[in-house]
Parts: structure tokens; C-alpha cells; sequence
């Protein structure tokens, strides 16, 4: 029953009326679309402010009444928002009925923890965006897919999502003692699509290299990560295979993917961005009863020089930098990474910090705690991180401050560090 319930949640009538409404927007010319953008903007704008108490309030603050945003341009009229606003305004932000409200989590390459509020709606339609991509790229629902995208821990070898045909493997298990039996169990099952982090899917396809096996995937859907060239090189030709690479982030306000030239583009009616030099402002069209309207995500798109209307519909998107995830090492050669999904779900950490220097070291968990913090949420934190690694690796937490936290000369932070300061 579990499975229906998840499988419909994302495959219903809303998604597949959203999937239909996304086909047609690919036959529009680009000032076809840019208006759409433009009226979509303004309603999402219009809806917030009627109808969501925390923009109700920020605009009135900065004197921004409903007519003073008439075209899609004055979106710079408004103020921005990051994170805090999220984590502090999150009630006020939502504006639907608390049984529509579906809790998402996430942390960031940042490690601060996170939630935001979905529902069946925009979950539907993000489903959509998903399915219809897939598709371009001949994937279609229902062919057996393999996932490799640290949905289970270490404890869980492997799952069959019957419904959905799904393979699900452990990224955390993935070593030399265990490719055999994934080998032998990918090869029997006979995927035709992957979808993966870079980094497992990369380790991976060493693995088995190492044992001189050999898999076919025609496609792979690579996402959650900045996928590396030297993952590229390694992937494709071992798999016979073609990445697609696809950028988003965990609060749905930005949506960037690849297209057959391997060139990076927002998928239609998504989202807004505005690029800058060391952040993207983005503004979610997908969601209005969670909306996030100029809001400060830290990674780079660098795009070239264009016009507004013209970075808005079909930016030259350059390159997609901070997303680079490090992994830990384990005492069996494993590698684990996207650690920051350790941080999910528990409450009072401001910030956090990893540090691994030799596999032979207890692995030092760096933590910038409230004074809520107890020891619920240590023991939360701790049993996260058992799934993730298992219970061969010794886990240190330290409490300290936010100016204990390694930094670089750029003041970029990174979530591992790997050697000592």
C-alpha cells in the first residue's frame, strides 16, 4: 500500500495536466513565452502579497504597494530574502490549509538545516517537469530504473520499488565487497535509465571496472550535485551511456537542465533568475501557496553578458559552480557523500562543519548550536549519521562558535574539509 500511496502522490491527474501545459510551452517563441513569464510573475507577486502574511508585511515595510509592480522588470523593485527569512517566517510565508502542507527538508551544501512547506500541487508539478524531461531523452514511467541517490543508508542493502519498477541501491555500500552481488543484480535487472549523485554513480562505475565488469544504461539523469568532467569522462563511455546533468535546489526555485549539446537551460515557466557574480536570485513559479519570490540562493550560474528579458528566457548559461560535493572516506574504501543529508530533520543547528583528515580519525562533526539544542537532538543527529556510514567510523561532535568554522581566503565555505587548516 506504501507504494501506491507514493507512486500516485507524484503520478496523478495534476501531474499529467502539468506535464501537458509544459509540452506546449516548448512550441512558443521566445516572446510568446517571456510574456507568460511576465504574467505568471505577476500573479505569483500579486497572490503573495494578498495572501501571505510575511509578504503582506515585508512589502508594506519597504513602502511597495500592488501597482507599483506592473511588468516583469520590477521584480528588481523588490526586496530579497535568504534563508533566515525562510527559517524564521515560515508559518507566515505558507498561505493554504494545513492538510495540503507536505514538509520538505533539506540543508544545503551550507549544513544548516532546513524546511520548507510543499503540497500535492506543485509536488505534482515538479513531477511533471521530471517526467516531461525524461521523456525528451526517450525515458518514459514504468522502464526499470536504477537509482543510486543515497535514499538508503547503510543498513539497506538494496530495495524493489515494484510500482514504480525502481531498483534502489545503497550508496554507502557501494565497495569492493559488494559490486559483485550489484553487479549481478543491476545486470539481471536490465535498467535502461540511472538516476544518480555524480559522485556514487562515478564510484560506481570504478568499482566495477575493477572487476572488469561491463553494464549498458542507455541514459543517466545526474542531478544534486555539480557534475565534474573527469565524472563525465569516467561515466559515459564505461556506461555506453548519456548523462543528463539537471541543477535545482530542494526549495524548487530554480530549475536548470541539460540539453543534447550538454548546454545548460531553464526549464520553461519555472522559475525567474537573475544572475549576479557570487549568488543567483531566484523567484519559484510553481508554487504559490510557499512562494519564494527573490530569493538568494549562494551557488554561481555564471552566464554571458545579455539583456534582462533575454537571461530570463534563454540565458547562455557558462557554468554552474558550488555544488561540488566531497565525500568520506570509510574503513573499507567506501566513499560517502551528500552528507549534508545528515542534518536533516533536526532542529536548533545554525551551522556545521566536517572534518576527516585520515581514514584511521574519528570523523569531527563541527556544530554551531542554539541554546535549544539537547541531547534529542544529538541523539537524532547521531543516528543519522550511523545510517549514513554505519557504526564502523567513530562520529565526534564538537560545539563551538560560527568563527570556529574553517573558511578560505574568498570566504567560501565548504561543508568537508579535508585537510587541516
Amino acid at each position: 500500500m506504501n507504494e501506491w500511496i507514493k507512486f500516485y502522490a507524484k503520478n496523478n491527474i495534476f501531474t499529467h495536466t502539468a506535464q501537458r501545459k509544459i509540452e506546449r510551452l516548448y512550441q512558443l517563441s521566445e516572446d510568446e513565452l517571456l510574456s507568460l513569464y511576465e504574467q505568471r510573475f505577476l500573479k505569483m507577486f500579486r497572490y503573495a502579497y494578498k495572501h501571505s502574511p510575511f509578504y503582506t508585511k515585508l512589502y508594506t515595510q519597504h513602502q511597495i504597494g500592488l501597482e507599483d509592480v506592473k511588468h516583469l522588470s520590477d521584480i528588481k523593485k523588490l526586496p530579497t530574502i535568504n534563508r533566515n527569512s525562510i527559517k524564521n517566517n515560515i508559518e507566515e510565508i505558507y498561505n493554504s490549509h494545513s492538510f495540503l502542507k507536505v514538509i520538505g527538508l533539506t540543508s544545503g551544501t551550507s549544513g544548516t538545516p532546513l524546511v520548507v512547506y510543499r503540497t500535492i500541487f506543485d509536488i505534482s508539478t515538479e513531477q511533471a517537469y521530471i517526467k516531461h524531461y525524461r521523456g525528451l531523452h526517450g525515458y518514459k514511467l514504468g522502464q526499470p530504473l536504477l537509482s543510486i541517490r543515497g535514499v538508503l543508508g547503510k543498513s539497506t542493502p538494496y530495495e524493489y520499488y515494484k510500482k514504480a519498477n525502481i531498483l534502489y541501491i545503497s550508496s554507502p555500500n557501494i565497495n569492493a565487497s559488494t559490486i559483485d552481488m550489484y553487479y549481478q543484480m543491476v545486470k539481471d535487472f536490465g535498467p535502461v535509465a540511472v538516476e544518480a549523485f555524480p559522485s556514487y554513480l562515478h564510484k560506481f562505475c570504478m568499482e566495477l571496472e575493477k572487476k572488469g565488469y561491463k553494464l549498458e544504461i542507455p541514459n543517466s539523469f545526474t542531478s544534486s550535485e555539480t557534475l565534474l568532467s573527469i565524472q563525465r569522462a569516467k561515466i559515459e563511455p564505461f556506461l555506453k551511456t548519456t548523462i543528463h546533468d539537471w541543477y535545482g535546489n530542494a526549495e524548487r526555485s530554480i530549475l536548470l537542465a541539460e540539453n543534447a549539446e550538454h548546454q545548460y537551460y531553464p526549464l520553461p515557466l519555472y522559475s525567474v533568475n537573475e544572475y549576479a557574480s557570487n549568488h543567483v536570485i531566484t523567484t519559484n513559479l510553481i508554487n504559490k501557496r510557499f512562494p519564494l519570490i527573490r530569493y538568494v540562493v549562494d551557488d554561481v550560474v555564471e552566464v554571458a553578458p545579455a539583456s534582462f528579458e533575454k537571461n530570463i528566457v534563454s540565458p547562455t548559461i557558462l557554468s554552474i559552480q558550488g555544488r561540488v560535493s566531497e565525500n568520506v572516506e570509510l574503513k573499507d574504501g567506501s566513499l560517502v557523500g551528500c552528507l549534508d543529508h545528515t542534518f536533516k530533520g533536526v532542529k536548533h543547528i545554525e551551522m556545521a562543519q566536517i572534518h576527516q583528515y585520515n581514514v584511521q580519525d574519528p570523523i569531527e562533526v563541527k556544530l554551531v548550536t542554539t541554546p535549544a539544542f539537547s541531547s534529542i537532538e544529538e541523539e537524532q543527529l547521531r543516528k543519522n549519521w550511523i545510517r549514513m556510514v554505519g557504526t564502523e567510523m567513530e562520529i565526534k561532535f564538537t560545539y563551538c562558535s560560527m568563527e570556529d568554522l574553517t573558511t578560505f581566503p574568498n570566504q567560501k565555505y565548504r561543508l568537508i574539509i579535508k585537510k587541516k587548516p
